[in-house]
């Protein structure tokens, strides 16, 4: 289910590695590259597809948009330090299969900090930012969407709500700020490496919103790397466990975040102590028809997948 250009870049990438972007140059290297995008009451949406030179491709979605302003994301391979308050130690920027870091600084020519827009003034609710890049490494981590806003040169916070990634997919991932400066896909260590079974719902599972008011969604962890499924030692509890859940394509392409009309508390997980599992119930409530991908994100395993669809 690869996502055909992001396939065909990393082959390019290979073979044909001589732009600046991908090896020392042998004079000056031409200006990082950035994209420039005009926003208004009718023009909420814009994108910055970098995939030309190995870097990401970023979307931007405000609610609604007040004034009419234009807006530069600059891809910037120096990446702002990371504030251990936030994020643990060891924590670093993704690395791309061009071999580069990527942080995406926000200009722009409205009145707030480097220029970019203020709220209440030029725009209202929160900035959707979804991003999507290809990297070649499979390394176990817990990803994060490092945000530092207003002047910071520090990452300060962590304003990852989706997040999408498999063996056969490139990752995709998602936040929601009040306001815009640096961003960066981030990955933090994990604390632990146990072994993750999923239990419920089966991969490509159809359930029908009008038959089925709740999905479970559990796992069991046993202690260790490199345990099978279904475990067979002692099932562990999770207390960081939690979830995300998104519209996609058949291709596993971030779509849309559906607004969970009955939504637990925090989207933390549950230990059934009787089974040995680690359960959350899905109210299907407000869910349209379609096809879905639940993340599930902890400290003690990498993000997993699971993809669902709800029939009409």
């Amino acid at each position: 289910m690869r996502k055909p250009i992001f396939g065909l870049i990393a082959l390019a990438f290979s073979l044909f590695g001589t732009q600046c972007w991908a090896q020392t140059c042998d004079g000056p290297c031409p200006p990082p590259p950035s994209i420039t995008n005009t926003f208004g009451p009718g023009a909420t949406t814009g994108t910055y597809d970098f995939s030309g030179t190995g870097d990401g491709i970023l979307i931007v979605r405000f609610v609604t948009v007040l004034t009419t302003f234009n807006l530069t994301v600059t891809v910037n391979h120096t990446i702002d330090p990371f504030d251990p308050n936030e994020f643990p130690t060891g924590t670093v920027a993704v690395t791309y299969c061009n071999g580069k870091t990527d942080q995406y600084d926000f200009t722009g020519s409205a009145g707030g900090p480097h220029g970019v827009p203020v709220k209440g003034t030029d725009y209202r609710g929160l900035i959707n930012i979804q991003l999507a890049y290809f990297t070649c490494q499979s390394e176990n981590y817990t990803p994060a969407f490092a945000h530092a806003p207003g002047d910071n040169t520090t990452f300060i916070e962590d304003i990852l709500t989706f997040y999408s990634s498999s063996p056969t997919e490139d990752p995709t991932m998602d936040g929601d700020t009040p306001g815009l400066s640096s961003v960066a896909a981030a990955k933090e260590p994990l604390i632990e490496t146990d072994t993750f079974c999923f239990v419920s719902p089966a991969e490509g599972q159809t359930f029908s919103a009008a038959q089925v008011p709740v999905i479970e969604v559990a796992f069991q962890l046993s202690a260790g790397a490199g345990g099978s499924c279904p475990i067979t030692g002692q099932p562990i509890r999770d207390k960081t466990a939690h979830f995300s859940i998104a519209l996609t394509d058949s291709f596993g392409n971030f779509i849309s975040r559906p607004v969970l009309q009955d939504k637990e508390e925090g989207n933390k997980f549950h230990w059934d102590n009787k089974n040995g599992i680690n359960e959350f119930d899905l109210s299907t409530v407000g869910l349209a028809p379609g096809h879905y991908t639940i993340t599930l994100r902890s400290t003690k395993f990498s993000a997993q997948n699971v993809d669902i669809i709800i029939a009409p």
